[in-house]
């Protein structure tokens, strides 16, 4: 397949680009600007494009591709305009996917985040009727990182609709990082790792979920939400020795617990993409 990638140059593009590469695909790597090609990476083309703010740009680029994997966006709204980070994400999803509807791209990955739900960027107290956390979660957005991607979904789930030959896997992925970033980072900042339910998922398994998103779109029909999480927690400092069931009870004390987060189980069900996309986080750090 020729599979255009938006954001190509970002932690995650970067994986994906290498990724798709390895399959044999033909990559079509989008920057919002010029970047000059990479001679490790095979079979590949740069091409420029702004997806939040030049719809035609972005049009052009897609031409001849088979899929896109969108991944543009603001990936951290910490210390930026609430009308900045909404507008640039939202505007950059919706001109993805109408762009890859006129140009009758039929697979389409959308990089969602598991902060749909409303999560680490939230400005009201969480609360969480249950755990573990499955794709029919339902969603309470009070900031506008979490609002922006959930209005993705959104824009997906129309867009669908409006052109039924296109099937769009909304892939919401947690923090990406190696589980020893992510240690260090939430061993920096506890407040964060309790707001993120001491998630993580490696880049590697990130790219490899992007991939199986588009290479086996005939598996699902529409439009289509998967949790792209490692199916472990990543906790640090005194939460280390605590037990899933345990984290919840202490921080979450309201959640249901629908099934047992024993061990190290993380707080999100990762069963749809593995049964429909066939993804497995394999990576243990």
């Amino acid at each position: 397949m020729r599979i255009a990638i938006t954001g190509a140059r970002g932690l995650v593009g970067r994986e994906v680009v290498k990724k798709c590469a390895a399959a044999g695909h033909h990559t079509i790597q989008i920057n919002r600007t010029a970047q000059p090609p990479d001679p490790s990476i095979p079979n590949t083309e740069m091409r420029t494009a702004d997806a939040a703010n030049d719809y035609d740009a972005l049009l052009a680029a897609f031409e001849s591709a088979d899929a896109v994997i969108h991944l543009a966006a603001v990936p951290n709204p910490v210390g930026k305009a609430d009308h900045f980070v909404h507008q640039n994400n939202v505007s950059a999803a919706f001109n993805g996917l109408r762009a890859a509807a006129e140009r009758r791209v039929a697979r389409f990955a959308y990089a969602s985040s598991v902060n749909a739900v409303g999560l680490v960027y939230s400005h009201q107290p969480l609360e969480f009727p249950y755990f573990p956390i499955d794709e029919a979660f339902p969603p309470r957005p009070t900031d506008a990182y979490a609002l922006a991607k959930l209005e993705g979904e959104t824009a997906a789930a129309a867009i669908a609709r409006w052109f039924p030959f296109m099937r769009v896997a909304c892939l919401r992925i947690h923090q990406v990082g190696t589980r020893r970033e992510v240690v260090e980072d939430y061993e920096k900042d506890h407040e964060k790792a309790v707001r993120q339910l001491w998630g993580w998922v490696s880049p590697a398994a990130t790219a490899r979920a992007c991939l199986l998103a588009v290479e086996r779109a005939d598996r699902f029909e529409g439009c289509e939400v998967f949790n792209i999480v490692a199916p472990d927690i990543c906790a640090a400092g005194e939460d280390a020795e605590m037990s899933s069931d345990e984290l919840a009870r202490k921080y979450y004390p309201k959640a249901e617990i629908r099934e047992g987060l024993s061990g190290k189980r993380g707080f999100w069900t990762v069963d749809k993409a593995r049964e429909v996309l066939g993804w497995t986080h394999d990576e243990k750090e």
